[in-house]
């Protein structure tokens, strides 16, 4: 019998033969990587001495000068339920609303929506302005607890409005040279249990109170538009802007927001007449995006919120430029 040519020799010295080709391999790679790692980090180096070796520039930058155009000034006021009770404890110290206090935010809404202007005419020609009443700026009896919580009835709420409005509309009239005032009736402001749709404004305290301001206020620089309907369409710079209270959206507190339901109404009514931009209130948020903007209430955060966890939302509304070249551009929140 032939003896095997292979033998444990052999076989050691094969195995020892391919883990140094591998380990060579590895140290091939390695060596390779690190020469990578020492350019790049000479590029880097080579970058920030040229950048420490140049001297400081002497030039200074010079202002251009910027067209300032000219821009409409919209103060949005609506949801403000001025006859309405709400005590600190249901809010858990959150807020506390009664006429006081609504006189109180009023008169801070009215004033903030004039320094906003006087701050955006720096940068703005700012003529003219859209003061738009969208609605349940009263409370009223839709609800049985209101007639046994709320501060005045609704005759009485109107009365009250109607001073503060003329207070409010003559000092906007002293700051513009223009004034056109908008009017939207809400859900809450009418007479009846249930909402009508084609008699809403017949059966509206809202309504009556617009129209009457309508009649006694007046003059070259003031204009009105009282709406018999839902939507309101202003031409603002060739663009049409719609107005209405918002509770024509479709909303029941789904994970989307009012995103959704207020895209779907927008589409549906644009097939009809195509608004640039849609204003409305109701719904107690303030909230926009390019083709809205939703305005928040002045009364605030309320039993009813917390009752379906509404998320915490300070009193407030909205003020925004809409300008002749750019359409809506500044949109500002008015904390009250």
């Amino acid at each position: 019998m032939k003896k095997e040519p292979s033998s444990w020799g052999s076989i050691a010295r094969a195995a020892s033969e391919r883990s140094h080709k591998a380990d060579l391999a590895d140290s091939e790679a390695a060596l390779k990587k690190s020469l990578a790692r020492i350019e790049e980090l000479e590029s880097r180096l080579d970058v920030v001495s040229a950048i420490a070796s140049k001297k400081e520039s002497r030039r200074a930058m010079k202002p251009i000068t910027l067209d300032q155009g000219e821009a409409t000034a919209i103060i949005c006021a609506s949801d403000w339920h001025v006859e309405e009770v709400i005590s600190a404890s249901s809010t858990n110290g959150l807020n506390q609303f009664n006429l006081q206090v609504a006189d109180e935010r009023i008169k801070r809404f009215f004033s903030a929506s004039i320094r906003l202007t006087e701050i955006e005419r720096n940068g703005a020609d700012i003529p003219d302005c859209i003061l738009w009443l969208g609605g349940d700026l009263m409370s009223g009896y839709i609800h049985e607890e209101l007639q046994e919580t709320n501060e005045l009835s609704p005759t009485e709420t109107i009365l009250w409005l109607k001073s503060r409005l003329e207070e409010g509309i003559a000092l906007v009239r002293k700051n513009f040279k223009r004034t056109m005032v908008v009017c939207n009736y809400g859900n809450h402001g009418r007479t009846t249990k249930k909402p009508r749709h084609a008699t809403g404004f017949q059966n509206s305290y809202e309504w009556l109170l617009y129209s009457i301001l309508s009649q006694q206020i007046n003059g070259e620089d003031i204009s009105w538009q009282v709406a018999d309907s839902y939507l309101s369409f202003v031409n603002v710079y060739g663009k049409t802007l719609r107005f209405h209270h918002g509770d024509g959206l479709k909303y029941q507190g789904g994970i989307g927001g009012l995103t959704i339901p207020t895209e779907k109404a927008i589409s549906s009514w644009n097939k009809a007449k195509v608004a640039d931009l849609d204003v409305f209130g109701h719904w107690h948020t303030q909230q926009q995006n390019p083709k809205w903007v939703s305005n928040g209430s002045l009364i605030g955060y309320n039993a009813y919120a917390v009752s379906i966890k509404a998320s915490f939302e300070p009193p407030q509304q909205t003020f925004f430029l809409f300008d002749r070249a750019r359409g809506r551009t500044i949109t500002a929140p008015i904390i009250l």
